[in-house]
């Protein structure tokens, strides 16, 4: 089974992390400290030094790039990324506006250096649910197109908006557009919650990439992938 399963840490106690990394490393590929915490957890370098020390790939979230470019401070970001040694970055435009030119040169930019997640899609429920299937492709399809590795589709770290609306109702369709049109190995799609995870295990096959997943649920997922849980006891997808 080829997947990713990418953990989210907001500020976990170094023990507690530490413990659960021990524990599960072969389940954890990509380990994304979310939002800014990366920039004021007390506890980050011991964090990235166990993680460099399992070989456990790290970024720090995408908020954290947009709170350095809306004050025009990429220098300090990139000072930042250095000091720190990551390998691996998000660019996200969720909550400010980048134009396509400018976010294109960026993804060209970046990715020259880094191994690149852009994230697709608003943290605002009301502008993604503007978004047409056809919005959501082409913007992932500009981003592969500019160097990223992956494209990160939003659904935020709640499961609540993104490729989830307003009413809680998954997009299947859109789910649907952008597997066909930009491919599942392409794709690592924000899945918090239970109900997001078994829906793509069930409809998509275990080895869809999922991101967003708390560290308490590294093992809870490889049971749903596995088929070890009731949710995907039946399911069909391999």
């Amino acid at each position: 089974m080829d997947s990713i399963t990418q953990i989210i840490d907001g500020g976990t106690p170094f023990s507690i992390f530490k413990t659960y990394i021990e524990a599960y490393t072969p389940y954890i590929d990509l380990v994304k400290f979310g939002w800014g915490s990366s920039m004021i957890d007390p506890e980050i370098v011991n964090k990235i030094n166990l993680l460099k020390d399992k070989n456990i790939p790290f970024n720090p979230g995408g908020t954290l790039f947009e709170y350095f470019y809306s004050r025009n401070k990429l220098d300090e970001y990139n000072n930042f990324l250095e000091k720190n040694g990551f390998e691996w970055i998000e660019l996200s435009r969720g909550t400010i506006w980048i134009e396509d030119d400018e976010y294109s040169n960026l993804l060209e930019n970046y990715s020259s250096q880094y191994s690149v997640l852009s994230e697709i899609g608003y943290k605002s429920i009301t502008k993604s649910d503007q978004m047409t299937s056809n919005d959501w492709v082409q913007s992932c399809q500009m981003s592969i197109d500019y160097g990223a590795d992956l494209v990160v589709i939003e659904a935020r770290e709640s499961g609540t908006a993104g490729i989830v609306d307003k009413n809680g109702e998954i997009k299947d369709q859109t789910i649907k557009e952008l597997i066909l049109k930009v491919g599942l190995e392409r794709i690592l799609f924000e899945a918090p919650t239970k109900q997001l995870q078994t829906f793509l295990i069930n409809n998509y096959g275990s080895s869809v990439n999922l991101g967003n997943i708390s560290i308490q649920s590294v093992l809870p997922l490889v049971a749903l992938r596995q088929n070890l849980r009731s949710d995907t006891l039946i399911s069909h997808s391999v």
